[in-house]
């Protein structure tokens, strides 16, 4: 069984946030359904925690590179 990258995983799950964010506010501004304030703030906080991965892969890939 082939182990998961976690970074791919937060990619995945940054890109899934924006969409659904993007989403809603379209949905708000065209009056599909009421804008939910809890899941707004909740997909604000999903991708600035995976902004957060990101630049601790890229720091951690640095730190490596420059030992080698």
């Amino acid at each position: 069984m082939k182990k998961l990258n976690s970074l791919y995983i937060a990619r995945f799950l940054q890109i899934a946030a924006i969409a659904y964010l993007v989403f809603v506010l379209l949905s708000d501004i065209f009056k599909w359904q009421q804008l939910d304030h809890t899941q707004v703030t909740l997909t604000i906080c999903l991708i600035v925690m995976t902004n957060d991965i990101f630049e601790k892969k890229s720091k951690g890939n640095r730190n490596v590179a420059g030992e080698q």
